[in-house]
């Protein structure tokens, strides 16, 4: 039987919101049918999320309606929306990390019993997952889980909850494209059992492979909605970017010119049989890993997260955990150097989590294009910071990586994902570099932004820096890397020429084949 219907579970009528002197949402119309997965496509900052928020109840719509199943309803917080069915998984995880996954997943529910509870329950959640194709340990914690199984969790932690209808906020950030595939399967079981979804995404091809519609918000605007069975990634592109060119692949991500560079002659960066032991309790340790990378071209790494990835730009840029082996950049062994002393060398990191990482959420953008660098000259003297030439030159950011922002002022935690990550490289090019250490720049961002980092990777390869470029999409390592290395296990299985690329031959390695 088909459960999609021409039935609206869920309407909005007008709905604006805004922030201060942003306008999020302007007159927003949006309609869910019955049974369907309804993908939301839009630009990092194009009010994907705050249209989400509205009906979840995070957020209080400034004018307009919603309506539910034909009733007019007014969502003054979460708690309204999970009563009427409605459930939310946001892009950052909002579960308990020191509880178990079973505890996660009737935490809210249990009253005074929990204990009780947790026995009861147990068996009603394990005919959930076999149902929908979620298996995950009910018993391990939940800072002991990969990032794709605790998105498993709040999954069926919403349907456990009785939601009938399931907003997904980017959920196959950190995923590959087996897990993905993976996720896809779970969704269609759910549809089938009368659950109704809506898949927010910035990944046209996504929404291509999981959708039965899409609508496409820009500036807060809806631009329309399309039938994903008759339309291509083309009209699906020229609704998100109207006035920008953009060329794109069969994966649907852009294509970039990535002219001939000649190389050094000498590698910048070496790694001879170099272990090293994980930061983290579960982290992966490093294991024998030996490669060259030199000025001049992109070395990718490909591996499913949580496989060394981390610990690997970890130990570039902060040497100290080296168990065997040695790093050696231009030349010099660096083993226990400060990250300092590497930063000193002309070498600087961007990595995988910003707004964990790589920013101060509640500072400025002025000081945060200063992080990193207040010990340059450049910046101070005597240990007095030159504040005049800090701002100067955060305007300057603003300017040629086309920041969205009021002014230098406003608080980063604010921008958009891709609006930060154009603050963190313009802070990381400040100076010239023979080494970028790079993990997952474009995790979350929107196609502008992705080509954004493509082109300022690419220019910077044009200039004779080594780029050590860390990512788990395959087919965007493969559009900007000279070669590709593939880690599995903490060890560095094999390395890959432009000339042997093939995409499920490098993914086979990926998992460990």
């Amino acid at each position: 039987m088909d459960n999609k219907s021409e039935v609206k579970v869920l309407e909005t009528k007008n709905i604006s919101k805004s922030f201060g002197p942003v306008q999020a949402l302007d007159k927003v119309n949006f309609d869910l049918n019955k049974g369907e997965i309804h993908g939301l496509l839009g630009e990092n900052g194009a009010g994907k999320s705050t249209l989400m928020n509205v009906l979840y109840g995070l957020y209080k719509e400034d004018e307009g309606d919603i309506y539910l199943r034909g009733e007019k309803v007014d969502f003054n917080s979460p708690i309204d929306s999970i009563k009427n069915g409605i459930g939310m998984i946001h892009q950052s995880s909002t579960l308990v990390p020191e509880f178990t996954a079973l505890e996660n997943l009737i935490l809210g529910t249990e009253g005074n019993k929990m204990s009780l509870e947790l026995k009861g329950a147990e068996k009603k959640i394990k005919n959930l997952q076999e149902e929908f194709g979620l298996k995950f340990p009910l018993g391990t914690k939940v800072k002991d889980l990969p990032a794709g199984v605790k998105k498993k969790v709040e999954i069926i932690r919403a349907i456990y909850r009785g939601a009938n209808i399931l907003i997904l906020d980017e959920p196959t950030t950190s995923l590959v494209e087996k897990e993905f595939e993976q996720l896809l399967k779970s969704l269609k079981k759910m549809v089938n059992n009368g659950v109704t979804i809506v898949f927010i995404t910035h990944k046209i091809k996504e929404v291509l492979q999981a959708c039965d519609r899409a609508s496409v918000l820009t500036g807060g605007v809806m631009q329309g909605t399309v039938d994903t069975t008759k339309a291509t990634k083309e009209d699906l592109v020229k609704l998100m970017f109207q006035n920008q060119e953009i060329n794109i692949t069969e994966s649907a991500i852009p294509i970039i010119d990535v002219p001939e560079v000649e190389k050094t002659e000498k590698p910048v960066l070496s790694l001879n049989n170099l272990s090293a032991k994980s930061n983290e309790k579960d982290g992966t340790d490093l294991k024998s890993v030996s490669f060259d990378i030199y000025g001049g071209e992109i070395l990718g790494i490909a591996g499913i997260s949580g496989n060394g990835q981390k610990e690997l730009a970890e130990v570039i840029i902060d040497p100290n955990n080296i168990t065997d082996g040695e790093i050696n950049l231009l030349g010099e062994k660096v083993n226990g150097l400060t990250t300092n002393q590497i930063f000193d060398r002309n070498v600087f990191y961007i990595p995988e989590d910003r707004k964990k990482e790589a920013i101060l959420g509640r500072g400025d953008i002025t000081n945060n294009v200063l992080l990193g660098h207040q010990r340059e000259d450049r910046f101070q003297s005597n240990g007095i910071i030159k504040w005049k030439k800090v701002r100067d030159d955060t305007k300057d950011v603003i300017k040629e990586y086309g920041v969205k922002t009021p002014d230098e002022k406003q608080q980063i935690g604010k921008l958009s994902g891709g609006n930060i990550q154009r603050v963190v490289i313009g802070r990381a090019l400040l100076n010239d570099l023979d080494l970028l250490v790079t993990h997952s720049p474009t995790a979350g961002l929107d196609m502008a932004s992705v080509e954004f980092v493509f082109k300022r990777l690419v220019e910077l390869r044009s200039k004779g820096t080594a780029v050590l470029y860390i990512n788990e999409d395959l087919d965007e390592l493969m559009e900007v890397s000279d070669r590709i290395g593939v880690i599995h296990e903490g060890k560095l299985i094999e390395i890959f020429n432009q000339d042997q690329y093939d995409k499920y031959e490098i993914g086979s390695k990926m998992i460990g084949g």
